[in-house]
């Protein structure tokens, strides 16, 4: 046997030449592996990666990452070193502000792993800046998941709010469910935290504009929840 047989870490064999080559490769899969802090997911290699850095390699790969699908690359002095995951490996995607576990087939966002046949249960989080410029209401892009069980909406102004006097945070038919009447200033926050609410479909969050439309402003809306997978994809 050559190498250790759950990270890959090459053995030093009797009486090898040039030991010190093995030895340093051992660590460099080491320093990939050990609580990986990854800068994110990307298809294409960064232009000026540091050396040491961390991506997972993306679904659609090329240039240097062609053939590499799903790997961990670590950028070393002249180039790029690939280690494949193993099954329910976890690492912190800085790019996402996630963290990702690898289920064997592709990288899953983080989540308690209820048995062997891929049952597992998630805690989701969601980000997104929305620039509030027109209109009586907007809706974000992201979305609360299908067969989620949504846990908090919180907002939080980034660039002060213009044309309403305060803002609601919701949904379609229910657009103040996350909280109402929230400051225009900038920095004004709100965590919209409610009972646990069971989603049968994928809905963005509602900002509606009180005491006339949005003509300026961003606030960050932010959700949380819980994200049950069976065996199969849904």
């Amino acid at each position: 046997m050559s190498q250790t047989g759950r990270l890959g870490l090459p053995y030093i064999i009797t009486a090898q030449a040039q030991k010190e080559v093995t030895h340093n490769e051992a660590l460099n899969r080491l320093d990939a592996f050990v609580t990986p802090v990854v800068v994110d997911m990307a298809d294409t290699p960064p232009i000026s990666p540091a050396v040491g850095e961390l991506y997972i390699v993306g679904t659609s790969p090329m240039d240097d990452f062609v053939g590499h699908e799903n790997d961990i690359a670590q950028y070393h002095t002249g180039g790029w070193v690939f280690y494949s995951p193993f099954k329910w490996m976890d690492a912190v995607v800085e790019g996402l502000d996630a963290r990702m576990t690898y289920d064997g087939s592709g990288w899953v966002p983080f989540g308690l792993i209820m048995k062997d046949s891929g049952e597992y249960l998630r805690v989701g989080h969601q980000q997104e800046d929305v620039t509030v410029d027109s209109g009586a209401f907007v809706d974000t892009t992201i979305a609360i998941p299908n067969r989620a069980i949504l846990l908090t909406v919180n907002v939080r102004v980034l660039t002060a709010v213009t044309g309403a006097s305060s803002f609601d945070v919701g949904i379609a038919g229910e657009t103040n469910k996350f909280g109402g009447s929230i400051g225009a200033a900038q920095d004004s926050t709100n965590i919209g935290v409610i009972g646990p609410t069971a989603f049968y479909a994928d809905t963005p969050v509602r900002l509606s504009a009180n005491g006339g439309n949005f003509t300026g402003g961003v606030i960050r809306t932010t959700m949380q929840y819980l994200q049950p997978r069976g065996p199969w994809n849904w």
